[in-house]
């Protein structure tokens, strides 16, 4: 069985029979293979060798199955409260966008290997975490396990949680959470990785809110900017309404809801610099 893996899997097995087998007998084994699905690139491997037992087969499907519930729950929420059409595959692991130079987007690293591969392959300093403690649960991620290998490969780790779907959990966690992201560019060459759980939404308004608030774009531009480069949906409200709250601090303020939709999608300059010098100060809390 040791050769079942490592040359081409049950194909080549079963053409390695010929020798001792003729073509009906071959047939047979074959569709007795399938009938048991046994699928060597979804089991696990211990050195290259694939165990095919019925049992380990039963708790792949299993995992798989509940994988797969977990990923169609998730995006029938997302679909639902953000109302975009995108998705989060979780089984295909950690996928990302570099937006800027120094600027990385995308989901949530699943274990110690994908910082790692952060670090190593990516020149990633710093990781921001929007993502709450319900939200590693529900995926059963190790988290103490990434900020370990974080610490031991000198990555700083920052989180900034925000409930997933809520634009208005989202819109008081940005000004904080940019503040984060701000220090973190400014403190060296290395990157910074933002990310929640998808990279569709959470992540993404703060790599925008950071365009728009600290490199001179309307809210538009920064939207766009990021968009193009990784489709994802998040909410421009939310964005507005920080860029609203940092801004219009008076008691007598018009109500932000009452506002149209295109207010605050851009500033001008004086209130750029009142919101940088604002955002700034956000560090020592």
């Amino acid at each position: 069985m040791g050769s079942l893996c490592s040359h081409g899997g049950i194909s080549s097995f079963l053409l390695s029979r010929t020798d001792t087998a003729n073509k009906n007998e071959l047939f047979d084994f074959k569709k007795k293979c399938l009938s048991k699905f046994i699928i060597c690139a979804g089991l696990p491997r211990n050195n290259n060798i694939c165990a095919i037992s019925r049992t380990g087969i039963d708790e792949n499907t299993n995992s798989k199955r509940e994988s797969r519930g977990k990923m169609e729950e998730y995006n029938a929420a997302m679909k639902r409260m953000m109302r975009n059409p995108y998705e989060y595959h979780h089984d295909l692991g950690m996928n990302y966008t570099l937006i800027t130079e120094n600027l990385i987007v995308g989901s949530q690293p699943q274990k110690p290997e994908d910082i790692d591969h952060l670090k190593l392959e990516e020149d990633v300093g710093y990781i921001l975490n929007l993502q709450q403690d319900k939200d590693v649960d529900y995926w059963r991620i190790d988290l103490e396990s990434v900020i370990k290998r974080s610490k031991e490969l000198g990555v700083h780790y920052i989180r900034k949680a925000a409930q997933d779907f809520d634009p208005d959990s989202l819109r008081s966690v940005l000004p904080k959470a940019v503040s984060s992201l701000e220090w973190a560019l400014s403190e060296g060459n290395e990157r910074v990785y933002v990310h929640c759980t998808a990279g569709l939404g959470r992540a993404p308004a703060v790599a925008i809110a950071y365009l728009f608030w600290f490199c001179s774009m309307d809210l538009n531009t920064a939207y766009n900017t990021l968009t193009s480069k990784r489709p994802c949906g998040p909410n421009k409200r939310a964005i507005r309404g920080a860029t609203y709250d940092l801004v219009k601090d008076d008691p007598w303020k018009e109500p932000f809801d009452s506002l149209p939709e295109s207010a605050f999608e851009d500033i001008a300059d004086w209130e750029r610099n009142l919101i940088q010098e604002r955002v700034r100060a956000l560090r020592e809390s």
